[in-house]
């Protein structure tokens, strides 16, 4: 980690001021690997169903605790 400054410093501070507990959260989970194969697997079966895929990312989002407030129309629909 060699040039990156601690995450004490003003400069972290600043850049990170604007994020949110969402913003930190999704982060997380992009760099779980856990995450990342469990949704990988979600999508394929998804991918395999398209009848079943929105249960597939509920049960995925459901695992996980995650919750998506401000989503006014489904996935997909377009």
């Amino acid at each position: 980690m060699s040039g990156e400054g601690s995450w004490r410093s003003a400069d972290y501070a600043e850049r990170f001021k604007t994020h949110d507990h969402a913003d930190f959260a999704q982060e997380f989970l992009r760099r779980n690997p856990v995450y990342v194969r469990d949704y990988a697997k979600a999508e394929q079966r998804a991918a395999a169903d398209p009848a079943k895929a929105q249960e597939e990312r509920e049960g995925l989002a459901r695992r996980w605790g995650l919750s998506f407030p401000l989503r006014s129309e489904q996935v997909g629909e377009g």
